[in-house]
């Protein structure tokens, strides 16, 4: 290396990745001067047979620093985003486009040895795993770096081929890449993207230990060469995102590779941008610069046409292996596929869509109850906006899903009881505030536990509009065909606003045998869930909004008793993807024992 050079360069800009150990593989010091040709591969190791396309669409996201001035991110929230592992170093951030290949900055892979990479994907903590939380281990076998040079800073983006396939999960899925006319141009000015990643909270500060984000506006290349930027260091395809006058979210070292994101029209999310370069981190005058994949599109297409690329086409999930823009017949991936992943033997299944980040669910083709028909439902508010239900289940206790607390501040949460039009403003119903969260050990890995229980500031009057809902008398009842209701302010469908107007809807109790029948992987299925609905038909379910709601049935004696938790499911009302709640009846104990400071109605 003429180190002399070097370092004039990067006393300008420097990139937002850094092998940590060992030292002498830090970073900013491991770019050649020599510019590499158009593309350079790099392949030894025989490669597994071509995998077919699995029953999933690319990018669907799950939902605090790296990013500089950024917030923690939901665990796997975004479940394309992966790291860089060189010589057991993390160094940079890449995402998975399709079930073969991440794609990542050119300098974080130019200069290096490309089997000396791994990549890990599903992964929330970098520095502490929990049971069943390890993520996923893919190496590369080919490299395909674009024509980048340290003195212009173009053309940063390279693809990295894994050694076998991804398999599709909860906690791993690929985001899609744009099509323009998703946006009115391809620019993006003006849009609202998200950058996430692992890298320093602050400039010259530690990485982050959790995946961490920040929402950043895209600006115009020409307000980006207005900057404090030499102008000619912002080319055509560059993008530049960031506050310049503020400079209080940016990406930082560790950063580079990762993604950039934007939500389409169909409400998935599409990669925009790749962490490139920037003048510090969050400096005034300096907005961060990321490569501009619409410039790409091409190049990533012909680099990756062995791949199966999965994309959202409005409410249509369609397939492709050739072509990861022009949509074919999807009646050949109907059934079951036949391809294998020859290294473990397993079949590959996902289900999910492109871009869509997970998120909780509500109620779809429901109606609009009576006005306190259901005096036990809740409803749950954080810095007075309303994000999730609940249920009153004595004068002090109210139960909802411990998604809807898990990571929270407990004591802004707002608990709203005896409502019935939330958008009316003249009614004023009863609120408390929370005091104490008691909670299962709850995680996104395996959906298992999700229930908690909000202890109120102040007991709660039983009256005509607030009575709470009985508890099961056993822990011996199935429900196997009971007819249920849900009731919530959640969305109306998949894609629209939240209710005004409580609804409820009448759903029947299937066995967990026939819910592990359903397009869910059955693995995902455990005994302490309970799934409601209609798969075969679709439409009648819960949604976004839902979550942490109760599902009652009526007893014999007329009564209504709560038979579970809204807690999470596969979109809305689609076909193959009952709603899946907490069973109630296997936590009887832990609920009892845990609210017993609160007074339970005779039942």
């Amino acid at each position: 290396f003429r180190l002399g050079k070097i370092l004039r360069q990067v006393t300008t800009f420097f990139f937002r990745s850094v092998y940590q150990k060992p030292p002498q593989f830090h970073f900013r010091y491991r770019f050649s001067t020599t510019p590499p040709p158009p593309t350079t591969t790099t392949t030894s190791t025989p490669e597994p047979p071509a995998s077919s396309c699995r029953d999933c669409s690319c990018g669907e996201r799950n939902e605090d620093l790296r990013v500089v001035g950024g917030t923690e991110t939901d665990v796997n929230a975004y479940p394309w985003t992966t790291r860089l592992i060189y010589h057991n170093s993390y160094g940079c951030g890449s995402s998975l486009i399709n079930d073969r290949y991440v794609i990542t900055a050119a300098h974080c892979a130019q200069g290096f040895m490309w089997f000396m990479f791994r990549v890990k994907f599903g992964e929330h903590n970098r520095c502490e795993y929990k049971k069943d939380e390890y993520p996923m281990i893919r190496y590369i076998t080919r490299m395909y770096v674009n024509n980048f040079t340290i003195t212009h800073l173009t053309h940063d983006l390279a693809l990295l081929k894994l050694n076998k396939p991804v398999q599709y999960s909860h906690r791993v899925r690929p985001v899609c890449l744009p099509k323009p006319s998703h946006y009115e141009d391809s620019l993006f000015v003006g849009t609202m993207a998200t950058v996430a990643g692992w890298g320093a909270m602050s400039e010259g500060g530690n990485w982050s230990c959790t995946l961490r984000e920040a929402q950043l506006p895209v600006l115009s290349n020409y307000e980006c060469k207005n900057t404090k930027y030499n102008e000619s260091k912002i080319q055509e395809g560059h993008l530049c995102a960031g506050y310049p006058n503020t400079a209080h979210v940016d990406g930082c070292t560790g950063d580079s590779g990762g993604p950039l994101i934007a939500e389409n029209k169909d409400h998935a999310y599409d990669l925009i941008g790749v962490v490139s370069f920037g003048y510090g981190c969050a400096r005034k005058g300096f907005p961060g610069v990321y490569t501009r994949i619409t410039k790409y599109l091409d190049w990533i297409k012909e680099h990756t046409d062995d791949a199966c690329y999965l994309i959202v086409i409005g409410e249509e999930i369609e397939y492709t292996t050739d072509d990861p823009y022009l949509p074919v017949d999807t009646e050949d991936f109907t059934a079951e596929p036949d391809g294998f992943d020859n290294m473990n033997n397993e079949r590959y299944r996902c289900n999910c869509r492109c871009g869509e980040r997970n998120e909780a669910p509500r109620i779809t083709d429901g109606v609009e109850t009576a006005v306190n028909e259901f005096p036990w439902v809740a409803r749950l508010s954080y810095f007075n906006t309303f994000y999730c239900g609940g249920t009153l289940i004595n004068d002090r206790y109210v139960m909802t899903a411990a998604h809807c607390v898990k990571g929270l501040m407990w004591f802004i949460i707002k608990v709203t009881l005896g409502e019935h039009n939330r958008c009316n403003k003249t009614y004023k119903p009863e609120t408390r505030f929370v005091v104490e969260v008691v909670a299962r050990n709850f995680t996104y890995t395996t959906f298992k536990d999700d229930i908690a229980l909000l202890k109120l500031n102040d007991w709660v009057g039983v009256g005509d509009t607030i009575k709470p809902i009985c508890l099961p008398h056993s822990d011996e009842k199935d429900y196997v065909g009971v007819k249920a209701i849900a009731a919530g302010w959640g969305s109306t469908n998949e894609k629209g606003n939240h209710s005004c107007v409580l609804l409820d809807v009448e759903l029947p109790v299937l066995s967990n045998k026939e819910c592990k029948n359903t397009k869910y992987d059955s693995e995902m299925i455990d005994s302490a869930m309970l799934c409601a609905g209609f798969p075969a038909e679709g439409k009648k379910d819960t949604c976004q909004g839902d979550s942490g709601g109760p599902l009652t049935a009526e007893r014999e004696d007329k009564r209504y008793e709560l038979l579970g938790v809204v807690s999470w499911g596969i979109g809305c009302g689609r076909l193959g993807y009952p709603g899946v709640y907490t069973r109630v009846t296997k936590f009887l104990y832990w609920i009892r024992h845990n609210s017993r400071k609160g007074c339970f109605c005779a039942d």
